[in-house]
């Protein structure tokens, strides 16, 4: 797979081909003729070319030229097709492109994937429907319900739905207001506290049934989000449940 941004300098003419994913080529200096399904035009700085997955194209490069690439845009679903596919960008997008720019040498995949996201405010790029942006939330969320306790990873839930790990974030993020690695999290530090609550398993036990690495991730846990230890946790129900059920002399 290609990386997701490129910088690239277009030379010549190109046969006619495609790829698995969808391609935006924006040029940053120079000018570049671009065919797309039979549809031509030439682009320079402040337009751009949206390529979907499995459309042909090619090139013509009459002059020197610097173009910026993106490859398999996230926020992008490459099973729908592009409408337009030259389109003149906003200012707020020509000035958002410098930026892009300096992320092709940037081994941060996060940092990447951040600053793709907001392409979405900035170019009409083809988005999933809401319809089916549901039935893939609730199949994620299903999957981290079921699957939390085996070590699931946010990535293979992300597989399981046919997204990438970025448009999962942003879906949750859309949809619940949280990552689905803090739906995750969540569901185990409910699940510890039932064993906690119900059973003397130690805290390596309790962790290897939650989905944890060991007990000092169980821990870790905690101190997060209860801003107490799981003995600590045990201990105080411990008390309250002998308040409540005092023992017979």
């Amino acid at each position: 797979m290609r990386d997701s941004i490129e910088i690239l300098s277009y030379q010549g003419t190109d046969k006619a081909h495609l790829h698995s994913h969808t391609q935006i080529v924006m040029p940053l200096s120079g000018q570049l003729e671009l065919e797309v399904e039979g549809q031509q035009q030439a682009v320079e700085f402040g337009q751009a070319c949206l390529i979907s997955s499995q459309q042909a194209h090619t090139h013509q490069a009459v002059q020197d030229n610097r173009c910026l690439v993106l490859n398999a845009l996230p926020i992008w679903n490459q099973d729908l097709i592009s409408q337009e596919k030259f389109i003149q960008l906003t200012p707020q997008a020509q000035a958002y492109l410098p930026f892009l720019s300096t992320l092709s040498a940037d081994p941060s995949t996060l940092k990447q994937q951040q600053a793709l996201a907001l392409l979405e405010h900035l170019l009409p790029v083809p988005k999933e429907t809401l319809r089916h942006a549901h039935i893939r939330l609730q199949k994620a969320k299903q999957l981290i319900d079921h699957e939390f306790a085996s070590g699931l990873t946010i990535k293979e839930v992300a597989q399981q739905v046919h997204l990438s790990s970025g448009q999962l974030t942003l879906l949750f993020k859309q949809q619940l207001g949280i990552t689905p690695k803090q739906y995750l999290l969540k569901k185990q530090l409910t699940a510890a506290k039932y064993w906690l609550s119900s059973s003397r398993d130690s805290l390596d036990e309790i962790a290897e049934k939650v989905g944890l690495s060991n007990a000092s991730a169980l821990v870790r846990l905690f101190h997060q989000h209860e801003n107490m230890t799981p003995g600590t946790f045990r201990s105080t129900l411990l008390v309250e449940s002998q308040k409540q059920f005092p023992s017979c002399e």
